[in-house]
């Protein structure tokens, strides 16, 4: 026969196993909604797009290829991304 010692720690168990592995957040990666991914599967980071943006040595025709060269097709996600 068991404890009430054995059955709390038991009980523990199982409740840190179900919060550990049945979807809590505490051990999955943040989960964003409308996350832009790159044809790597790179997921695109603000800093990056902005370095793009706000680099002097592109024109405008440039920034926009290189932000459809990254996979970002959506022509009016392009245009605005360029007054970032």
């Amino acid at each position: 026969m068991m404890s009430s010692f054995h059955v709390r720690i038991a009980a523990i168990l199982c409740i840190a196993g179900t919060l550990l592995g049945c979807g809590s957040s505490i051990m999955n990666p943040l989960s964003l909604p409308n996350r832009l991914y790159g044809k790597d599967g790179q997921v695109f980071y603000l800093d990056d797009l902005e370095d793009i943006a706000n680099d002097p040595t592109l024109t405008e025709e440039q920034k926009k290829q290189a932000f459809r060269d990254l996979g970002i097709q959506d022509e009016r996600l392009v245009e605005a991304l360029l007054d970032l």
